[in-house]
């Protein structure tokens, strides 16, 4: 009879356990799929970043084309860059030209 009781005791605890490790697993598996829609989010919000960024420095270059004032110095920076690609485009197009003519 003690023994009866043991093991029956054992199969209440055994119950239990996998009762708590389905609920572990479904727990997880929630998670599991919060985490990929939380990195769907994050992938489209670095998206929309890289876009605005982008689009930011299309605006820099035309307002330095169309010799727009700012006063922040690292547009003036940004401004110096952009004058030094377009001067080092035109000395590889003079090399290229030379290229040619001889």
């Amino acid at each position: 009879m003690v023994l009866e009781q043991y093991i029956q005791r054992v199969e209440e605890k055994l119950h239990l356990l996998v009762k708590k490790l389905q609920q572990v697993q479904a727990e997880n598996a929630l998670l599991k799929e919060e985490v990929s829609i939380q990195q769907r989010e994050l992938q489209q919000q670095q998206q929309a970043v890289q876009g605005l960024e982008e689009r930011l420095q299309l605006m820099k270059i035309a307002s330095t084309a169309q010799g727009g004032t700012t006063i922040a110095a690292e547009d003036e920076a940004f401004k110096k860059e952009i004058r030094g690609k377009i001067n080092d485009y035109i000395k590889e197009i003079d090399r290229c030209i030379a290229l040619l003519n001889s």
